[in-house]
């Protein structure tokens, strides 16, 4: 290979690296919001409150960036440190959990109470289509029984950025190929003359 082709193929990998990297950085997040109205009392005792649903159609395109989880109890006054949890993607499968401490995070005022917390590990970077698993216990041994009114997910994704990258490479690869071709070269340099040579016939 001669200096000048080195030099030409070094500035096309060059544009392409700096090509994939702007557009990786404009790929935008899209935010899949999934509103659940599951209710019932939170056990005592060491039984569990379990709920499972699936990402149903439209699948979402990208891997998870993070994820939000947003819980509505009837009452704030009892929570007390003793209701736990656990929010699972793909309980049969590879088990991904966060564990739950409601009460450490808490918002909302009056009758209800709610728990609002993201997560960027241990999700990030996995496929969310699949089942998504809450469970909630109680501690406490009082018998007074706390209650879930609703819970939903907000799953943040993105798009893939090797997939992108490649995708960008790819492309500005097989244009430099084309461009380099003699024969495409030939072709264009033919369809210039004939469209210069019919724009002075008009």
């Amino acid at each position: 290979m001669n200096a000048p082709t080195k030099n030409r193929s070094m500035r096309v990998a060059a544009i392409s690296s700096v090509l994939a990297v702007v557009f990786r950085l404009s790929a935008q997040a899209g935010i899949y919001t999934y509103p659940y109205s599951d209710s019932g009392p939170i056990p005592q005792g060491g039984t569990t409150l379990s709920f499972e649903h699936s990402i149903n159609p439209p699948l979402i395109p990208d891997s998870i960036s993070s994820v939000e989880l947003v819980l509505t109890f009837n009452n704030g006054y009892d929570l007390g440190g003793n209701i736990n949890g656990a929010l699972i993607l793909d309980p049969s499968g590879s088990d991904i959990n966060e564990s739950l401490t409601p009460s450490e995070s808490r918002a909302g005022t009056g009758s209800q109470e709610i728990y609002d917390v993201t997560f960027t590990t241990p999700f990030a970077g996995s496929n969310p289509n699949n089942i998504w698993a809450l469970n909630l216990w109680d501690n406490n041994n009082s018998g007074i029984e706390n209650g879930l009114v609703s819970w939903s997910l907000n799953i943040t994704a993105v798009p893939e950025p090797v997939s992108t990258a490649l995708g960008i490479f790819g492309g500005v690869a097989v244009c430099v190929v084309v461009a380099r071709s003699r024969p495409v070269r030939e072709r264009a340099k033919r369809w210039r003359v004939a469209a210069n040579a019919w724009i002075d016939a008009v």
